[in-house]
């Protein structure tokens, strides 16, 4: 089955769900609402001709204040079983949930925790939202296109 078929697939199984889709690269990438994320994952997962069992990364993106929607995730899952790798990409404003995947994919477990602590992402039944990279006390989401490329206060000296 070639990925203009499994995109078929998906919008038989998920009509309205599936927004569009690129191939790239002979890499497919498929852009899907984000209400519809975790049922799309499910059958990514579970369902031939796809059993994606493995979520390799996830990657935040900012597309800026002027953008809308102006945030996105984009999930890359891999199939071990039939060798081959799907993006999986969402777009979502400021104030917009999203649901946590790791009930899913553990693996989605510290990215999305990365995401959440680096863009402020509202990641909603993620099971453990703590800082990984940053000071607990530290304010604000550096990888914002928003965020000050020198940081807040940089005229002051740094803590150690």
């Amino acid at each position: 089955m070639d990925y203009h078929e499994m995109v078929d697939l998906l919008k038989v199984h998920f009509p309205g769900a599936i927004l569009g889709y690129k191939i790239f690269r002979e890499e497919l990438t498929v852009e899907v609402n984000r209400q519809s994320l975790l049922n799309v994952f499910r059958f990514l997962r579970d369902e031939e001709p796809f059993k994606m069992d493995v979520l390799t990364d996830i990657a935040g993106l900012d597309y800026g204040t002027e953008h809308h929607p102006r945030f996105g995730m984009v999930y890359q899952l891999t199939s071990t079983e039939h060798v081959f790798r799907i993006r999986v990409k969402i777009s979502f404003e400021e104030d917009e949930e999203v649901e946590s995947v790791t009930n899913i994919w553990k693996s989605a477990n510290w990215v999305e925790r990365e995401a959440w602590e680096m863009f402020g992402f509202k990641l909603v039944n993620h099971p453990d939202l703590r800082k990984l990279l940053l000071p607990e006390d530290f304010e604000g989401y550096p990888l914002r296109k928003d965020f000050p490329t020198k940081g807040y206060d940089y005229d002051k000296p740094m803590r150690v």
